[in-house]
């Protein structure tokens, strides 16, 4: 897991695989909106485009996405924009990658 050259031989500083996002999201509305956008996006998709965020957050009628990286930030935003949008009852989706 240290495919980074600045982690290599540093021993202060460990790598360690990203855990699906559903167990690291602990607010009931949030677990409630991935379940939805499961159902919509199927497994499949929800498994490829969602599982690997970084974070997510929802205040109100906004939601803020972070990717790991622009890539994913355009997939994202291309498969699965509407589907956000609906899920979790938002206007504004904002993705950083």
């Amino acid at each position: 897991m240290m495919e980074k050259e600045w982690l290599v031989g540093n021993l202060h500083l460990s790598a360690e695989a990203i855990s699906p996002i559903e167990e690291r999201v602990s607010r009931p509305d949030l677990l409630a909106g991935l379940v939805h956008l499961k159902e919509l996006l199927g497994t499949e998709r929800y498994a490829k485009y969602i599982v690997p965020l970084q974070s997510i957050a929802r205040n109100e009628e906004s939601m803020l996405i972070r990717t790991a990286n622009v890539m994913a930030r355009s997939l994202l935003e291309r498969e699965c924009l509407p589907a956000i949008k609906e899920a979790f009852g938002v206007k504004v989706v904002r993705i950083i990658g």
